[in-house]
C-alpha cells in the first residue's frame, strides 16, 4: 500500500525566533499506525542521498527509535528532525503566531524571545530539552507569561528580560506552576487551579481570545492524543496552553532544576549591576553581559563572508511576520482525509483592538533601539525597543542592533 504522506515546518524557523545554531523541525502526517513504515522508508532514502552527490550536502543520518521515531540529519549544515503524525509542534507554532499578532507592539513577542533565547543558549547554557534543561515551547510559555501580566511595565525585549529573569530568579516552583493567565497551585491537581499573581494589571490577552486558539489549534492534539492523561508533576511545572495535560517543564531534570535557578539568579544580579552603572559604562556593561552572543555572532559574519565568495550565497534581514494558518488547516484536513476523527469549530480571530491599543507612548527616560526585523526594511517606528532607564541611547543602540539583528534574521534555506 502506498503512503500519502504531507509534511509541515513547525517550531522555531516559521515562527521567525530562531537562533543560528538552531535546528530545522518538520513533521510528516500520514496514515495512523503506518508510522515506523514510513520513517524506515524516509531514513532509507536519506541514507542513499548521503552515499550519493545530490546536489545538497547530507550528513549523519541517524533515526532515533523510541516510542515517537525521528529521522536526523544535516543538510547542508543545518540539523533538520523530522518526526512522523506529530502535530503538537505546529499547533503550538500557530497559537504562538496568533498571540504575538494580539501583541503586536513592533512584535515584542517575538523579539523578546529571540533575546532571551540567545541568553539562555548562549550565555547561561540552560536551553535545550535534550539536555534535560528548558525546552523552547516552555520558554516561550514563560516569556508569554511575563508579558501577559506585566505589559504595562514593558517598554521593549530588554525590559522583558530583565522582568523575566527578576521574576523567576525567586519563583517558588515547589507551590506553583506557570500558565498564561496566573500561577497553578500544585497542591490543587490534578485539577487546574489558577491563581491571579497580585498586580494591578488585567491580563494582555483576553480570555475569549485564549480559550477560543484552544479550542482550535487543539483539534489535531485530541484527534491522536489517548484519553486519561493526567499532568505529571516536575521540578519546574509549565502548563501547556493547548494541552492541560502536558506539563512542558517535563524535560527538565532535578539536577539542572538547580543550575537553572543559580543561573537565573546570577543572570537577574548581573544584569543589574549592568544597568545601575554609570551612563558612560552601561554599553561596555550590556556587551559583557551578552559576550559569548556577541562571539558567536562575529564567528558567523565571518563564515558568511567566505559562503558569499565561494557559494554565492547571501543572506538578508527577515521580516518576522509570520503565516502558518494555511499549514494548519491544511494539516486538520490531511488528518480527516486519513480518517482521523475531527471536530471543525470557527477559526479564531484577534479580540483586542487595533491601532488605539499601541498608542502607549513611552514619555521620559527610555533607550530606543532599532533590532532588526521589519524596522530595518521598512523602517517602522513601532519595531523598536524601548528599555527604561536613565542611559543614553547612543553606544547601547549601536551593539545591541548589531547583535540582535544578526542573530534573528538570517535567512534559514527552504527545504
Amino acid at each position: 500500500m502506498e503512503a500519502l504522506i504531507e509534511v509541515f515546518q513547525y517550531g522555531s524557523v516559521p515562527l521567525k525566533t530562531y537562533l543560528p545554531d538552531g535546528d530545522i523541525d518538520m513533521s510528516a502526517i500520514t496514515h495512523r499506525n503506518t508510522e515506523d513504515a514510513v520513517a524506515n522508508n524516509f531514513y532509507q532514502i536519506l541514507k542513499a542521498y548521503e552515499q550519493n552527490n545530490c546536489g545538497f550536502l547530507i550528513t549523519d543520518v541517524t533515526m532515533i527509535d523510541a516510542q515517537v521515531k525521528v529521522v536526523k540529519c544535516i543538510l547542508d549544515h543545518i540539523p533538520v528532525d523530522i518526526s512522523f503524525n506529530k502535530v503538537g509542534g505546529l499547533s503550538s507554532l500557530c497559537f504562538l503566531e496568533m498571540v504575538s499578532k494580539d501583541i503586536r507592539r513592533g512584535h515584542l513577542f517575538k523579539q523578546s524571545i529571540i533575546l532571551i533565547k540567545a541568553w539562555c543558549y548562549y550565555e547561561s547554557r540552560i536551553l535545550g530539552a535534550s539536555y534535560g534543561l528548558i525546552s523552547t515551547y516552555a520558554l516561550e510559555t514563560m516569556i508569554l507569561h511575563i508579558i501577559n501580566l506585566f505589559h504595562s511595565h514593558l517598554r521593549g525585549p530588554l525590559s522583558v528580560l530583565y522582568t523575566f529573569l527578576e521574576y523567576y530568579s525567586s519563583f517558588d516552583w515547589e507551590r506553583f506552576g506557570i500558565s498564561l493567565n496566573g500561577l497553578i497551585i500544585l497542591e490543587a491537581l490534578p485539577d487546574v487551579v489558577v491563581q491571579r499573581p497580585q498586580i494591578e494589571d488585567d491580563p494582555l490577552l483576553g480570555e475569549d481570545l485564549i480559550q477560543r486558539c484552544k479550542n482550535y489549534f487543539s483539534i489535531p492534539i485530541r484527534a491522536v492524543r489517548a484519553e486519561g492523561g493526567q499532568f505529571k508533576l516536575k521540578p519546574i511545572n509549565i502548563l501547556d496552553p493547548l494541552n492541560d495535560e502536558n506539563n512542558l517543564g517535563r524535560s527538565i531534570s532535578l539536577g539542572n532544576f538547580y543550575r537553572i535557578k543559580s543561573a537565573l539568579s546570577y543572570g537577574y544580579q548581573k544584569l543589574t549591576e549592568v544597568l545601575m552603572l554609570q551612563e558612560s559604562c552601561i554599553s561596555d556593561g550590556i556587551k559583557k553581559f551578552f559576550v559569548n552572543t556577541i562571539n558567536r555572532r562575529r564567528a558567523l559574519e565571518m563564515e558568511n563572508r567566505v559562503a558569499a565568495c565561494t557559494k554565492g550565497r547571501y543572506y538578508k534581514v527577515a521580516d518576522l511576520h509570520g503565516n502558518c494558518m494555511s499549514s494548519f488547516e491544511g494539516m486538520i484536513y490531511g488528518q480527516y482525509f486519513l480518517n482521523y476523527t475531527l471536530p471543525f469549530p470557527r477559526r479564531p480571530q484577534n479580540v483586542r483592538p487595533g491601532p488605539a491599543f499601541l498608542e502607549n507612548n513611552v514619555e521620559g527616560n527610555s533607550i530606543h533601539l532599532d533590532i532588526g526585523g521589519a524596522a530595518v526594511e521598512n523602517n517602522d517606528d513601532r519595531n523598536k525597543i524601548n528599555i527604561d532607564n536613565e542611559a543614553s541611547s547612543s553606544e547601547i543602540e549601536e551593539e545591541l542592533t548589531s547583535m540582535l539583528s544578526y542573530i534573528t534574521v538570517t535567512e534559514k534555506p527552504c527545504i
